[in-house]
């Protein structure tokens, strides 16, 4: 029952804290900027952030957990390398570019700019691209040490134990 309450705990707290994670790298730098928002539509915004986040949480991050506190090693930086890694995976999977003839362009930092032209992506274009996949990254790691911390406080460190998968092995003594 602990567990399943530690895991209810830390999934929420991994899900809350990602509407902050996208108001600090999507927000915050217009409004230091002095640009104007649509403030009746950040609310909206946070809300599609929680619903997006919500299955990588439940679907990966808890199944996660459960396997590494079964073998023994769940530590901060596995999940932590774990989130970034499956926020970075999912945000450059299908990577810059598109169909031919497709184009695209924007702003970069106050600048207009082609992303990709016919298809092809431009140097700006592999910049954005990797600020979504570094802000995606964010969002991962933010997620992992949120749950890790959570929790810890709900059932304490994983000091110690042996790895259920190898107990009773001769010679074993927990470590490798």
């Amino acid at each position: 029952m602990r567990t399943l309450v530690a895991a209810l705990l830390s999934s929420l707290a991994a899900i809350s804290i990602q509407p902050i994670v996208f108001f600090c790298w999507a927000l915050l730098p217009p409004v230091m900027q002095g640009d104007e928002l649509p403030w009746n539509q950040v609310g909206f915004m946070c809300m599609l952030v929680v619903v997006f986040a919500s299955p990588f949480v439940l679907l990966l991050g808890v199944p996660l957990t459960l396997l590494l506190q079964r073998m023994g090693r769940l530590k901060w930086r596995s999940l932590a390398i774990a989130g970034s890694i499956t926020g970075a995976v999912f945000g450059g999977w299908f990577g810059p570019g598109g169909d031919a003839g497709f184009s695209s362009g924007g702003n970069w930092y106050g600048r207009p700019v082609d992303f990709v032209v016919n298809g092809e992506p431009t140097f700006y274009g592999w910049l954005s691209y990797i600020q979504s996949v570094g802000a995606f990254a964010i969002h991962g790691l933010a997620g992992a040490t949120a749950f890790f911390l959570v929790w810890v406080r709900c059932l304490g460190p994983n000091k110690g134990r042996e790895p259920v998968l190898l107990r009773g092995r001769p010679g074993f003594d927990g470590y490798e």
